[in-house]
């Protein structure tokens, strides 16, 4: 029983992880600023800023994840990096940008799986 639910945490860790972290480069590429990447949900266990100015964390329910965006709720309009500044085209590939992760992680493991 206690490795099923460590099999499970497990793998949703590395979905989430995926998932956001398709938001997370998509962003990136967009030129907006990232102000957080967290693993999991707080409180936090750990966290480090980056060079590039984002802090990474990891936290303590292994349930989830996200990407803190600047300018995710509106505050912010007007700065170049904002979310809420850029064109509605590029916020869509921001949002999309999860779930095109996980169908692609799921077509590499799909793929590796036949493969064996």
């Amino acid at each position: 029983m206690l490795g099923t639910v460590l099999i499970f945490i497990i793998v949703l860790a590395i979905l989430v992880l995926v998932h956001e972290l398709g938001h997370f480069l998509t962003a990136k590429k967009m030129g907006m600023g990232i102000e957080e990447f967290g693993i999991g949900f707080p409180p936090r266990i750990w966290a480090k800023k980056g060079k590039d100015g984002v802090t990474y964390s990891f936290n303590l329910l292994p349930l989830g994840g996200f990407v803190k965006i600047k300018g995710e709720d509106g505050e912010n309009k007007n700065d170049p990096d904002s979310f809420s500044n850029k064109k509605i085209w590029q916020r869509l590939l921001v949002v999309i940008a999860g779930v095109v992760m996980n169908i692609l992680l799921c077509a590499v493991l799909l793929s590796v799986g036949f493969l064996i």
